[in-house]
C-alpha cells in the first residue's frame, strides 16, 4: 500500500473547529495510511449558515462510519456516510436524550479494505449499520460497557487490525489514486487509466464499485479539497494562480465547481472556516 497519507490529507469545512465537545484522535501508525481520524462528539452542536440551523458537511473525499449511542434508551445506531460529491447540512439533534457519537473515519481509498459492500449507488448516502455486517454492529455493542474514548479506540483498532490482515486491495485501483493524488487530480482520465494499465470502461466499473463515483468526479474532488486547503491556510493564495497550478480552464471555471462542491463563494467559505476558532 502506497502511504497516500503522506501526500495528501483531506480537510473539513471548520478545520479550526474549537468547539471542546467535538474532538479528534488520529490512528495508529499501522492504520494511518487508511484512518484518517476517529473523532467523538457529545451533546448538541448549532451552527448558523444562512436561513439554516445546522452543520455545514462539504466533500472531504472520506467515508465515516459513525455511531449514535442513545444512552437513555440503551440503544446504538449509525451506519455508513458514503463519498459525498454535493455539499449538505447536518441539522442540529433535538429532544432531551443523553446522546454521544464515534466514528471511524476512511480514506476514500480504503473503506473497501474494511467493508465488504459493493459502493455503486452509495454516493451522497447512508449504509445502515446491519448492512455492514454483523461484526461491526458487536464492536459497537461494546461501547455501552468500554465508556471512555481511548478504550473505545483500542478495540476499535484491534478490530480494523483483524479486517486489514491478509487484505491488499486492487492495484489497479490503488494505482489509478497515486496518479490522482500525485497530480492533485490534475491529470485525464485516460492518462490515470493508462498509468495503472487498464482500460477506462474497467476503470470505472472498480471506482463504481470500491468507492461509489467515476474516476473522474474521483479526480475533481481531489482537486477541490487542495484547492479548499490552500484557499483556506495559506495567507498568500492567488485564485489566478490556482486556475494554472490546478488546471482549471480560467477563474469562472474554477469559482464555480468551489461553489458547487462547498455550498459558498471562496470567502464566505473561509469566514465561516475562521468562525469560533
Amino acid at each position: 500500500m502506497f502511504l497516500f497519507n503522506k501526500i495528501y490529507r483531506p480537510i473539513t469545512a471548520r478545520p479550526f473547529l474549537s468547539d471542546k465537545s467535538y474532538m479528534e484522535y488520529p490512528p495508529c501508525e499501522r492504520l494511518s495510511p487508511y484512518v484518517t481520524c476517529y473523532w467523538t462528539e457529545d451533546g448538541e452542536r448549532v451552527e448558523k449558515i444562512g436561513k439554516e440551523n445546522g452543520i455545514l458537511i462539504i466533500p472531504d473525499t472520506c467515508m465515516d462510519i459513525l455511531v449514535q449511542i442513545n444512552h437513555t434508551r440503551n440503544t446504538v445506531s449509525g451506519g455508513l456516510c458514503a463519498l459525498q460529491d454535493e455539499p449538505g447540512i447536518a441539522a442540529a439533534r433535538k429532544g432531551t436524550d443523553k446522546i454521544s457519537y464515534f466514528a471511524i473515519r476512511f480514506y476514500f481509498w480504503a473503506a473497501s479494505l474494511f467493508i465488504d459492500h459493493n459502493f455503486q449507488g452509495t454516493c451522497n448516502g447512508m449504509v445502515e449499520l446491519d448492512a455492514l455486517g454483523s461484526d461491526w454492529k458487536k464492536l459497537f455493542d461494546m461501547f455501552f460497557y468500554i465508556t471512555d474514548v481511548n478504550g473505545r479506540i483500542v478495540l476499535t483498532e484491534e478490530f480494523l487490525l483483524r479486517k486489514l490482515d491478509g487484505r491488499e486491495g486492487d492495484s489497479r485501483l490503488f494505482n489509478s489514486v497515486y496518479k490522482i493524488l500525485n497530480t492533485s487530480g490534475r491529470e485525464a482520465v485516460k492518462e490515470v487509466c493508462e498509468f495503472a494499465c487498464v482500460s477506462q470502461r474497467q476503470m470505472e466499473r472498480i471506482c463504481l464499485r470500491e468507492v461509489g463515483v467515476p474516476l473522474k468526479r474521483i479526480s475533481n474532488l481531489v482537486r477541490y479539497q487542495n484547492v479548499w486547503k490552500e484557499m483556506v491556510l495559506s495567507r498568500d493564495f492567488d485564485v489566478q494562480d490556482a486556475v494554472y497550478r490546478y488546471g482549471y480552464t480560467d477563474q469562472p471555471h474554477l469559482l464555480k465547481e468551489f461553489k458547487r462542491f462547498h455550498g459558498l463563494s471562496p470567502e464566505e467559505a473561509r469566514r465561516f472556516a475562521y468562525h469560533n476558532q
